[in-house]
C-alpha cells in the first residue's frame, strides 16, 4: 500500500475532517474522558470546520483517496489548533509526519516556538516529539481537560 500523502486542506475536505475528528475523539479519547464529556466536545457547532479552514493552515493526510488525518496550525498565534488521526490509521507515523509538516511551515513563517493544548491521551505522543508541558498554563480548554504544551523550533 502506498504511503499516505499530505496536502493542504480544501473546502471539499470539511466533511471528511469532521468525520476523522469525531471518530478519533470517540475511539482514542474514550479512556481519558467520560462519555458525557466526549459528546459535549463533539456537540454540533455550525461552521466550526469552515472557521478552522479560514483561520488556520490545515493539512490533511490521504490514503487511497480518503482523508485519514488532519492538522491545523494558526501561524499568527503560533498555535497548533488540532491534530487528529482516524482510529484505523494510527500507529503508522501519520501524526509524526503531520506534526513535522506543521513545524516546518511554522519555522518558515518565522515562529521560534509553537504551543498546543494536548488531549490527555496524546501527551506522551507530543513529549516523544520534543514538546514540553507548560507550567504557566493550566491547560483547560472546555469542555475537556487538556495539557498545555510548548515546543521550541529553533
Amino acid at each position: 500500500m502506498r504511503a499516505p500523502s499530505i496536502r493542504l486542506a480544501r473546502p471539499a475536505d470539511l466533511a471528511a475532517i469532521a468525520t476523522v475528528h469525531a471518530a478519533s475523539v470517540r475511539a482514542l479519547c474514550a479512556g481519558h474522558y467520560s462519555p458525557q464529556a466526549i459528546e459535549q466536545w463533539l456537540a454540533p457547532s455550525p461552521g466550526l470546520y469552515d472557521r478552522m479552514l479560514r483561520s488556520s493552515t490545515v493539512y490533511v493526510a490521504e490514503r487511497a483517496g480518503r482523508v485519514v488525518a488532519f492538522a491545523a496550525v494558526r501561524l499568527a498565534t503560533r498555535e497548533v489548533r488540532a491534530m487528529y488521526v482516524s482510529p484505523d490509521a494510527t500507529g503508522g507515523g501519520l501524526g509524526l509526519r503531520l506534526m513535522q509538516r506543521v513545524e516546518r511551515v511554522a519555522r518558515a513563517f518565522g515562529a521560534a516556538e509553537l504551543r498546543l493544548s494536548a488531549t490527555l491521551n496524546a501527551v506522551g505522543f507530543y513529549e516523544r516529539l520534543g514538546w514540553r508541558r507548560d507550567p504557566r498554563d493550566a491547560g483547560t480548554r472546555p469542555p475537556q481537560r487538556c495539557v498545555a504544551m510548548r515546543k521550541r523550533l529553533t
